[in-house]
């Protein structure tokens, strides 16, 4: 607003001129008025200027490359005419920060600012000032900003180079079901004191000259670890992520729960994965990873019956 203030410093030099070089009886009351026109415009303005809000709102989640925007909307009472604002606002992200300067007068429809989603991991908008100013542009006051959680930006799924054997994550090994009831998988076995009658096979005890029942069978869980690494690098991050999106999908696909395990900070996080939401969460907590992240360690100090790396780390695969 540097431009209404040189214009209004124009004119009260001009008043002061006009009030000193003419006899004119109200050069006076010109002066007066230029002089008092900031005082007047403040208080008009002050109740306007005091219950302005700004309002921002954006996707907590959105896809690599996809259109993001940030809304952006003023209140102020409805009975009193906009004022003008100019807000400062950096974009951080895990790799930059872009400065930038969104000087607007908002009218009470949304504001639209577009935001950079060419990266997968977080996008932070921060709003470090903010002011309002009077009618004239002469005075300004602080404006509260709002604070905004981070956006997170997920990779599109990417298959993995070199894919590993897809039919080990398939392989189950059964166990008794305990209790017995329903099921469909069976193994025979020597009828012992105790066992129901109902399941003894009696055409197979025919031919054996020996009781033998049938053992309800149920699949023996094995938990099922993808390790993915996450380096500080936004191109290799994200095809290490994309990687991780497509083997958890194909493993959702084919009923196999498994768990995820990654870095945050200096800690390991590990969740387990049954459903897509399951999938989205983990991607999401993976690209909002404080920018220290410490390098996954290997092997995993955890227990499982098969950890599958997802990405590369000094050449581990």
């Amino acid at each position: 607003m540097a431009i209404n203030r040189l214009l209004y410093l124009g004119l009260l030099i001009l008043s002061l001129i006009f009030y000193f070089a003419s006899s004119v009886w109200f050069s006076w009351l010109l002066l007066i008025l230029v002089l008092a026109l900031p005082i007047l415009t403040l208080l008009v303005s002050l109740p306007a200027m005091l219950s302005c809000r700004l309002n921002a709102t954006m996707a907590d989640t959105v896809n690599q490359g996809d259109n993001a925007t940030l809304h952006l909307r003023l209140r102020s009472w409805r009975v009193l005419p906009m004022p003008a604002v100019q807000i400062r606002l950096n974009l951080r992200t895990r790799d930059r920060e872009r400065d930038m300067r969104y000087l607007s007068r908002l009218s009470r429809a949304e504001g639209v600012l577009n935001l950079p989603t060419e990266n997968c991991g977080f996008l932070v908008p921060e709003f470090r000032r903010g002011r309002v100013y009077d009618m004239l542009g002469l005075i300004r006051l602080p404006l509260r900003l709002p604070s905004l959680p981070p956006m997170a930006i997920l990779p599109p799924e990417c298959t993995p180079d070199p894919m590993p054997q897809l039919e080990q994550f398939l392989h189950q090994q059964m166990k008794p079901k305990p209790g017995g009831g329903y099921s469909e998988q069976h193994d025979h076995r020597v009828y012992h004191p105790g066992d129901p009658v109902k399941d003894i096979h009696w055409k197979l005890s025919l031919k054996t000259d020996e009781l033998i029942v049938r053992e309800p069978q149920e699949p023996l869980r094995r938990k099922v670890v993808l390790a993915i690494w996450t380096p500080h690098g936004a191109e290799e991050r994200g095809i290490n992520l994309g990687n991780f999106r497509w083997l958890s999908g194909w493993l959702l696909e084919h009923e196999v729960v498994h768990h995820a395990v990654w870095m945050s900070g200096k800690n390991i996080q590990l969740r387990e994965v049954r459903t897509e939401e399951d999938m989205i969460s983990v991607l999401r907590s993976a690209c909002l990873a404080p920018e220290n992240t410490d390098d996954l360690p290997w092997p995993l100090p955890l227990h499982a019956d098969q950890i599958c790396p997802v990405g590369t780390k000094g050449g581990l695969l």
